[in-house]
């Protein structure tokens, strides 16, 4: 570990909680239902297997909203049928976090995303404002709320499964270290997004 030297807020956490054997053993206890973990335990020995995915997540470049419908999950999501709300303030809080909106005015984010969203038959300009501004003023204590993520139950209605998907929300898009850092904050308090 001592040789280990991220650069990611996050990572430099969890790093941190590992100080022995014993520590590494609670925090991978601590996410036995994470699909890429498998537990043995044995007598007194827990025997941990970590599986590292076989293919990958590619990055996408984002220079604009509608890269984001590079992931099958938004593709499928907006274009087929009106969004329920989860989906629309999901889509809300991507572009939140993304670098090029970090230092954006909301009225400048949300004529952006109106602009997405007026080109599908259920857009209707009122209710997709109110909702946008909506998402923007609902912040968690003071901070931007966090996109969900790809194990979310949520995400997995429209998911294409995640072992055929190249892509991963919070590993493909091009967000900033503070989300991590937030989100590092958010495990270590119990939250789940």
């Amino acid at each position: 570990m001592e040789s280990y030297d991220p650069e990611a807020g996050w990572k430099r956490d969890v790093c941190n909680r590992i100080s022995s054997p014993r520590s590494l053993g609670n925090l991978l206890a601590s996410q036995r239902d994470h699909r890429s973990l498998t537990i043995r335990e044995h007598g007194n020995t827990n025997h941990y297997r970590i599986q590292e995915s076989s293919r990958g997540v590619q990055s996408i470049d984002v220079e604009t909203i509608e890269d984001l419908f590079e992931l099958p999950c938004m593709a499928e999501r907006l274009h087929e049928k009106k969004p329920v709300r989860k989906d629309l303030y999901n889509f809300a809080r991507m572009v939140m976090w993304l670098p090029q909106y970090q230092d954006s005015d909301l009225e400048t984010i949300v004529a952006d995303l109106k602009g997405v969203f007026s080109r599908w038959p259920w857009y209707d300009e009122q209710v997709t404002d109110y909702q946008i501004r909506y998402e923007f003023s609902n912040t968690i204590g003071g901070d931007t709320p966090l996109p969900m993520n790809c194990d979310n139950d949520d995400m997995q209605r429209y998911c294409i499964g995640q072992e055929q998907c190249p892509y991963s929300i919070w590993g493909s898009l091009p967000f900033p270290d503070e989300m991590y850092d937030q989100l590092s904050g958010a495990e270590g308090n119990g939250n789940e997004f």
